[in-house]
């Protein structure tokens, strides 16, 4: 018999297969640098507006070098779209000179990428996962609000910083397809198990999840 974790992925991957959200980060011949790139981007911003601007801006700065040697202000000016702008730009270009004095390289570590400016848990784990192939769980809010509803697992208020859930993450997502699981997860949480007013009677994990047997 299969346990809940197993039927959870099962289901979710099934989903993501008709359902996955189609962004350009999310392509398979991006470098390392690019997917960083992307998830400063995405911080604390919604994923559509960053898709709007992101495909022209990784055609400006393919590298390292490239936003290294760009002026902070006109940096700024091409992220002021996404809000949060003075302070992305900077992380970029702070980030950008780290990686240009190393050789052009991109820390492949949990340690070395916490040391990049505005780098925390999630981008460190989204960069491990999705540019290094490594089985590493990404949690944030959204991530919560799912696993909350769907073991009745109880979640901090920040839920990137709880240990307990990043543990609960880590029985959860399978040896093989974690990468697309780590997308499945977020796709779902945008699309389905909303905050507020989640789309129970479309949902495709009904028949496991503790929030809907509640109701």
């Amino acid at each position: 018999m299969k346990s809940k974790n197993d039927k959870f992925v099962n289901l979710l991957l099934e989903w993501f297969k008709s359902n996955k959200r189609d962004f350009s980060w999310r392509k398979k011949n991006l470098t390392p640098f690019q997917i960083l790139t992307a998830e400063i981007l995405l911080q604390k911003t919604n994923a559509n507006q960053v898709e709007k601007i992101f495909p022209s801006f990784m055609s400006k700065y393919q590298d390292a070098k490239s936003i290294d040697e760009m002026n902070e202000e006109d940096l700024a000016l091409e992220l002021q779209p996404l809000g949060l702008f003075n302070r992305r730009a900077r992380d970029l270009k702070k980030t950008a000179r780290f990686i240009v004095e190393n050789e052009n390289k991109i820390p492949d570590s949990k340690k070395g990428l916490m040391g990049l400016p505005g780098v925390g848990e999630y981008i460190s784990n989204a960069v491990l996962c999705f540019a290094f192939n490594e089985r590493v769980p990404i949690v944030d809010s959204n991530v919560g609000r799912v696993i909350k509803r769907v073991y009745s697992f109880p979640v901090k208020g920040a839920p990137s910083r709880d240990k307990k859930l990043a543990e609960k993450m880590l029985e959860i997502i399978p040896e093989k397809n974690f990468k697309e699981f780590n997308h499945a997860i977020l796709d779902f949480a945008a699309l389905v198990c909303l905050p507020k007013k989640p789309k129970c009677n479309k949902c495709s994990i009904q028949e496991i999840c503790d929030f809907i047997q509640k109701k």
